[in-house]
């Protein structure tokens, strides 16, 4: 995005004026509104001395007879249109940034879950859980941080259902 828009952009949100100019104003930041101030003086705090042309545009009422390519000569609406497409960005940008975070959100709320619920749904099983299996899920939880990874707590799962499983078999 062309910093000559980006300026006219932030000059848009912050003093309400739509401008064009030639030229490359001396500030990065648009600077704050100034109350009672004139456009000379606007200008040079605003734009600079760097800056010639200066265009503020304005509702206007044209003449009935006056011709559409007249106005649309006057309008200078390419730089606006340029303004506007700075607009767009910006707004594609916080868009696309709010839904990179939903996604990251979602995708931790199915790779976890909290470290309560598995611990109610162990209390939920109380006495009826052979001690081993107690002993496990106690070892795991201290393991464990806030949230439970749900792919780690299977990968234990499965080792230590294969290790017994291959006991229960040499033993049989």
């Amino acid at each position: 995005m062309a910093s000559k828009e980006n300026y006219c952009y932030r000059i848009l949100k912050s003093h309400s004026l739509i401008v064009d100019f030639e030229g490359t104003p001396t500030r990065k930041n648009v600077p704050a509104i100034v109350d009672g101030e004139t456009f000379k003086s606007w200008k040079n705090r605003v734009l600079g001395n760097n800056v010639t042309d200066v265009v503020v545009y304005v509702p206007d009422t044209p003449a009935p007879q006056t011709k559409i390519s007249t106005l649309q000569n006057w309008s200078g609406a390419e730089h606006l249109e340029q303004i506007f497409n700075a607009f767009g960005k910006a707004k594609d940008k916080k868009r696309i940034a709010a839904v990179e975070t939903a996604v990251n959100e979602t995708e931790h709320s199915l790779v976890t879950f909290s470290r309560d619920t598995l611990e109610q749904l162990l209390e939920e099983h109380g006495d009826s859980l052979e001690p081993s299996v107690r002993d496990f899920f106690k070892r795991f939880l201290n393991e464990t941080e806030e949230n439970i990874n749900t792919e780690e707590l299977i990968r234990d799962l499965i080792k230590h259902y294969n290790t017994v499983a291959k006991m229960f078999r040499e033993r049989g």
